[in-house]
């Protein structure tokens, strides 16, 4: 995903066994930077320039990750969250919730 003075950045990690060369997935995650100026302003970073069918999708993808992370961020925001709408998640899992 790019933004305006922003860009999220997947990184993949993968371990090789040094003995049987066998590579395996190990995590994901994805980084949000920022580009900076010598004095901290924000600065316009360059757009991206798609070019495969692969680079559409990854794309795509990280816009519904960025509006899933908005809604997320508002469903429990600290002043606005509801806990009684979650008490059911004691029946879910491993959870008791004492007040």
């Amino acid at each position: 995903y790019i933004g305006n003075s922003s860009m999220v950045i997947g990184i993949r990690v993968e371990a090789e066994n040094i003995q049987t060369g066998a590579c395996k997935h190990c995590t994901s995650s994805y980084f949000t930077m920022v580009a900076k100026d010598s004095t901290g302003k924000s600065l316009k970073v360059p757009g991206l320039i798609l070019r495969s069918k692969d680079e559409i999708r990854r794309f795509a993808k990280s816009i519904k990750r960025y509006e899933n992370k908005v809604k997320r961020k508002k469903e429990f925001n600290e002043t606005d969250f509801i806990h009684e709408e979650y008490l059911h998640i004691q029946e879910l899992d491993n959870v008791k919730i004492e007040q």
